[in-house]
């Protein structure tokens, strides 16, 4: 009966390894059909006019304003952690009566209230010295 059982493991180990080489040569087979790779030659993709993502730091297009990275939380034992305050930036959209367009501008909560101030984002501009054909 002992027999039986190490003649089954043995059957049963080779039968296993059998299985793992298949499936080896079959996935090292799939993986290098298809076409090969230029090395020289860059594709770059076309991209509409909507979809030109950047990554833009947090800072307010009008004021300028940055986060506070000086900042400091007191604890309760007094030891003291660096964090960050960040400016409260919204993305508000203005009618640019110059432009004739809309303009899309990342605007603190302060930013927006100058720009109510001065009467329009024409205005704003002018006195901050915003260009606002870039937005």
């Amino acid at each position: 009966e002992n027999r039986h059982i190490t003649w089954f493991i043995t059957t049963n180990n080779a039968t296993m390894r059998a299985f793992l080489l298949l499936c080896m040569l079959a996935s090292a087979a799939a993986f290098f059909t298809g076409t090969p790779l230029q090395a020289g030659a860059r594709q770059t993709a076309q991209r509409s006019s909507r979809s030109n993502m950047e990554m833009r730091a947090r800072v307010c297009d009008l004021l300028g304003k940055r986060p506070n990275r000086q900042a400091r939380v007191v604890t309760f034992s007094h030891k003291r952690n660096k964090t960050v305050q960040h400016v409260n930036l919204q993305t508000k959209r203005y009618f640019s009566d110059e432009l004739g367009r809309n303009v899309k501008l990342r605007l603190s909560t302060k930013g927006m209230k100058t720009v109510t101030k001065y009467g329009g984002v024409d205005a704003a501009a002018k006195k901050f010295g915003l260009d606002l054909t870039k937005f």
